[in-house]
């Protein structure tokens, strides 16, 4: 019965060796990847369109998973001259299974081309800044076929103040 004993507890303490040594070599093998994914920069792209002045709609995916974007022009400066940017401040709201947040973002657009620079102010990464960018052309949604802005927002995870 003691030599049971025995190796009940030497088959024990080998099998939790084994198990730690397993683990360590299992997060060696991925090289940090599943600790650093909560960890890394977020990328988002969306497709946007304007519903009814000065409200906004549109879907969003990548980060946040398969979602919508919803979101409202706050204030717009238009630009002096042609070469002269548009400014804009406006919030972006992407809603999702994986993740939604809403954005204060500040909006340079000269021609078709805008850069997007603000801040999370509710939900996932609250607090982190955001930086994207769009392209404006057209596309087609709910039977017509109207202005589009196509871009990406990125969330710096090490960026909340």
């Amino acid at each position: 019965m003691k030599k049971i004993k025995n190796l009940t507890f030497t088959a024990l303490a080998v099998l939790a060796a084994t198990l730690l040594f397993q683990t360590s070599i299992t997060r060696a093998g991925d090289q940090g990847k599943k600790c650093d994914q909560e960890h890394r920069d977020a990328k988002v792209s969306f497709t946007k369109w304007v519903t009814a002045w000065p409200l906004m709609a549109g879907v969003a995916d990548g980060g946040v998973g398969n979602g919508s974007f919803a979101g409202e022009v706050l204030k717009i400066t238009p630009g002096a001259t042609a070469a002269d940017p548009t400014k804009i401040e406006a919030l972006y709201q992407l809603t999702a299974a994986r993740h939604s947040f809403t954005a204060l973002v500040h909006i340079e657009q000269t021609g078709l081309k805008a850069v997007i620079t603000g801040v999370v102010t509710d939900g996932w990464l609250k607090g982190h800044a955001v930086a994207g960018e769009y392209t404006q052309g057209t596309c087609d949604h709910d039977g017509i076929t109207t202005d589009c802005y196509t871009g990406t927002l990125e969330i710096a995870r090490d960026s909340k103040d």
